[in-house]
């Protein structure tokens, strides 16, 4: 089904928005007047933020750790989806995938599964030996993380559901990963987090020489080859 309804949604809240996360949240809450069945994908290069879950704003070393953060150039937002901090910068890239269902909220682990699935399936064909799942000692740990070879993770994966809208959202790192590692383990250690910042990794560490904007043409194609949206409703921004 074309989605014109969250196509304008993705654009206007983006228009109000304080910073490049905040508009997440307006999507959502405006998307559950929408019918069901709809999908949008947007995949952006994001600023460079320190991106704080709401869990990490409820502790007693929040402020500081954002302190840390802004200190070496990552501006503290907070997302509304993740349960833990995500390091953004240029070599990133964001892919939010929304959507409308009845059952929204009973059908999370197929979307986490079909959305990490199809991830590590571009990540094969470019060669590299992509898994699901979680590496130890990794930022923002999770099952669906994408890594390679089991050693590095190279993207997180997260979900939130509002009423019967959904977004799958998903940082992907494809380069610059060196200077993601101090802040991390910095910020980790403030909120007292061990990170290993030897899992911390990209696509470039790992052989893969593509842009930005090339990367994020293959995740489009990917995501259009296994029918989660549709060409036309599709948004890519700053890569």
């Amino acid at each position: 089904m074309s989605s014109p309804g969250l196509g304008r949604l993705v654009h206007e809240a983006r228009t109000r928005a304080d910073d490049d996360l905040a508009h997440v949240l307006e999507v959502l809450r405006a998307a559950r007047a929408l019918p069901p069945g709809e999908r949008f994908l947007h995949v952006r290069v994001p600023p460079r933020l320190l991106a704080f879950s709401r869990r990490d704003t409820h502790r007693a070393q929040f402020a500081a750790a954002g302190e840390v953060a802004r200190a070496v150039g990552f501006e503290p937002a907070v997302r509304h989806v993740g349960g833990a901090f995500a390091p953004l910068h240029e070599g990133s890239l964001v892919i939010d995938h929304y959507g409308t269902d009845h059952d929204a909220a009973r059908s999370t682990l197929a979307r986490f599964e079909a959305h990490s699935g199809v991830l590590r399936e571009a990540l094969v064909e470019l060669g590299l030996d992509a898994r699901v799942g979680e590496v130890a000692g990794e930022y923002c740990p999770g099952d669906h993380s994408v890594n390679v070879a089991g050693r590095v993770k190279v993207a997180g994966v997260a979900q939130r559901v509002s009423g019967s809208a959904w977004v799958v959202s998903t940082v992907l790192q494809v380069s610059g990963a060196e200077s993601l590692r101090p802040v991390t383990v910095d910020v980790a250690r403030v909120l007292g987090e061990h990170v290993d910042p030897a899992t911390i990794g990209d696509l470039a560490g790992e052989g893969v020489a593509l842009s930005t904007h090339e990367v994020a043409r293959h995740v489009v194609v990917a995501f259009c080859a296994a029918a989660l949206v549709l060409p036309r409703d599709v948004l890519v921004t700053g890569a």
